[in-house]
């Protein structure tokens, strides 16, 4: 049975089940799901199934409307949802599961699995705690499936193991991967208590998006250097800790082949909105990819509009690759537009025309910060280099100081 939890907001907690029928919400005391909130319409949009299990949404003229993963729904034209869809309707936000949303029949060595927090195309990710310490931990679980499939455990098991190598303050930390006595594969991995970068757009400042931008564009220097590509970058992929620090999660997990994913639907509600030119038409893709999808994301963080939008993930693929992007500046009147600038280069067609890499988008960002919102920033940032790859080494400067003066004193006291 499918159904709908609230995970943030004044009814955070909630779960509302879904049986089968048309299923309205709003604020009438007849909806099947009551949402008692002002900014909520009486009758604000509708769940409609199509007979096989799965769900659309329709918003039905509300008055604030309605988003999915961040984007706002056109009253009238329902839109397929998949398991893990995040909702927003008034202050709450509303994650979607499918009928088959559930914690999946699987005995993790070590760990007693309690809860469901995400589905999605390749697998559930679950809530779990260690047996012996105590530990919470998030536990990604490949669909049965999948398992089948010589290619996707292979590219599961091989890149889950490379993020098992990575340790960065920005990048969820994967701690080691297995395998189940029936099969199943799986990997443990940090467990962040925050929302995702999607439900935080409404509220960030100009400011903190800006931190946020330059902190995951860190994580991505990180991890290209050693030689891990993302391909998968999107709000709902960035979740924001208690500690309101940025986390880059799904790193390196292999995605599905595009083709693939649009005739499946696994994935691809929300992830052409921030594909690519290469990706979305099959060609190579490299480290540039992440960096294009990335201002694609930050697009959206800063304007509170996906870059491109269409009826049909198709479509917005298409836009992708053919049609010029809006500037921040002309989506936004009265965007700053050196931040403009840096966001416009992240989205050039030509994947040459871009940041060499994530690091120079990162060090670009963290100038524009230090000049716009001086005190922000601490220091000299790990990892920056201030000269943009041409200045000298602080503490080379000062052994090349001491030297010289050295050498003068010899010369003077001979």
């Amino acid at each position: 049975m499918a159904k709908l939890r609230v995970v943030d907001g004044p009814l955070a907690g909630t779960e509302y089940s879904l049986k089968g029928g048309p299923a309205a919400a709003g604020r009438h005391a007849d909806c099947a799901i009551p949402i008692p909130d002002p900014r909520v319409s009486r009758n604000h949009a509708e769940f409609i199934p199509d007979g096989s299990g799965q769900y659309s949404i329709l918003d039905l003229g509300s008055a604030n409307g309605t988003s999915v993963n961040g984007i706002p729904l056109a009253p009238g034209t329902p839109r397929p949802l998949c398991g893990g869809d995040e909702i927003l309707m008034g202050r709450n936000t509303f994650r979607f599961f499918s009928g088959d949303a559930r914690i999946p029949d699987v005995d993790i060595p070590g760990f007693a699995l309690e809860d469901i927090l995400a589905e999605g195309g390749m697998g559930s990710i679950c809530r779990a705690k260690s047996r012996d310490t105590g530990q919470e931990v998030a536990i990604k679980i490949l669909h049965r499936n999948y398992a089948r499939r010589e290619e996707f455990v292979d590219r599961f098991i091989q890149e889950a193991r490379a993020s098992e190598r990575l340790s960065h303050p920005h990048i969820v930390k994967v701690f080691n991967v297995g395998k189940t006595d029936n099969g199943r594969y799986y990997y443990t991995m940090e467990l962040v208590r925050g929302p995702t970068l999607t439900q935080k757009i409404p509220s960030l400042k100009l400011e903190e998006s800006l931190v946020v931008f330059m902190e995951i564009a860190d994580a991505l220097d990180y991890a290209h250097r050693r030689g891990i590509i993302h391909r998968d970058i999107k709000p709902d992929n960035i979740l924001i800790g208690e500690d309101g620090e940025p986390k880059l999660t799904d790193l390196g997990i292999a995605v599905l082949d595009q083709a693939e994913m649009v005739q499946t639907g696994a994935r691809v509600l929300g992830t052409p909105h921030y594909m690519s030119p290469e990706q979305a038409s099959g060609r190579t893709i490299t480290s540039s990819t992440d960096i294009y999808s990335l201002g694609a994301t930050f697009f959206h963080v800063l304007s509170g509009a996906p870059l491109f939008d269409a009826p049909s993930p198709e479509q917005i693929m298409i836009k992708h690759v053919r049609e010029r992007p809006r500037s921040l500046a002309e989506a936004v009147p009265g965007f700053p537009p050196d931040i403009s600038a840096i966001v416009e280069r992240t989205l050039e067609k030509d994947p040459a025309k871009r940041y060499p890499d994530a690091g120079k988008l990162r060090d670009e960002i963290a100038g524009r910060i230090r000049a716009d919102f001086p005190g922000l920033l601490p220091g000299e940032l790990e990892g920056e280099n201030p000269e943009g790859g041409g200045g000298v080494p602080a503490w080379l400067a000062i052994a090349l100081i001491a030297a010289i003066a050295a050498t003068a004193i010899w010369f003077l006291t001979r």
